[in-house]
C-alpha cells in the first residue's frame, strides 16, 4: 500500500450520522409546497452522476436545465439550501471521533480535505458544529465540474492537494460513488458506516 499524504472525508453520512435527514428535508418542502421540485432534483442528480461538464458554471447549466422547472435555481439557493443548513443546525452533530482524529492526522503531517457532492460545504460544516480549523480543504462536487463518482473531480482534487491519486485516501459511506471515484482516479478507499470511527490504522501512532 503506497503511503498515504492526504486523507479526503466524505460530509454527509460520513462525518456525521445523517439519518432521518431525506425524510426532514421532504417535511421541509411539503411545507413550502415544493415536493415535486425536491423529487425532480434528486431524479437530476441520478441523471448527472458520474458525469464531468468541466467548471462549475457549465455544471450549473446542465443541472438546472434538466429540471424543466421554472425558478429551480432560485428554489434550490433560496429555499433548499437554507432549510438543509437550518435542519442541520437544529438535529444533526459532528461525530464524535472526527476532531481526534483529525488533529491526529494532522500531528502526522497529513493533509485533510472534505468532499461534498453538494455546495455550501462549509455553511453545512459549521452547521453540524465542525471547526473549520480542522480541514486544509474543502470541496464540492459542483465547483469541481461533475458530481461522484466523477474520475476528473477527484483528480482536481489530488492536483489541488498537489498530492499523487495513490497517495490519497478517500473516506466515505458510499461504494457507488466515493468508492467507485477514487478507485477510478487511483486513489486508495475506507468504506464507514453511520459516522462510525474509520478504522486507519495504517498510520503508525
Amino acid at each position: 500500500m503506497a503511503e498515504i499524504k492526504a486523507v479526503i472525508f466524505d460530509l454527509d453520512g460520513t462525518l456525521y450520522d445523517k439519518s432521518r435527514l431525506p425524510l426532514r428535508l421532504v417535511g421541509r418542502q411539503i411545507l413550502h409546497g415544493k415536493l415535486s421540485m425536491l423529487k425532480r432534483e434528486r431524479s437530476v442528480r441520478k441523471l448527472l452522476k458520474g458525469k464531468y461538464f468541466g467548471d462549475k458554471d457549465r455544471f450549473e447549466e446542465a443541472f438546472f436545465s434538466h429540471f424543466k422547472r421554472k425558478n429551480a435555481k432560485k428554489w434550490f439557493y433560496d429555499t433548499y439550501m437554507p432549510d438543509t443548513i437550518k435542519i442541520l443546525q437544529k438535529h444533526y452533530h459532528i461525530a464524535q471521533w472526527v476532531e481526534d482524529c483529525l488533529k491526529s492526522l494532522h500531528n502526522k503531517g497529513v493533509k485533510i480535505a472534505v468532499f461534498s457532492d453538494y455546495g455550501y460545504v462549509e455553511e453545512k460544516l459549521e452547521a453540524i458544529g465542525f471547526d473549520l480549523k480542522l480541514t486544509d480543504y474543502i470541496f464540492d462536487a459542483p465547483s469541481l465540474g461533475g458530481l461522484k463518482p466523477s474520475k476528473e473531480a477527484f483528480q482536481k482534487i489530488c492536483e489541488t492537494m498537489n498530492v499523487a491519486p495513490q497517495n490519497c485516501l478517500m473516506v466515505g459511506d458510499r461504494d457507488d460513488t466515493d468508492g467507485a471515484g477514487a478507485k477510478a482516479a487511483g486513489m486508495q478507499f475506507k468504506k464507514i458506516n453511520k459516522a462510525v470511527k474509520p478504522d486507519l490504522s495504517i498510520f503508525k501512532e
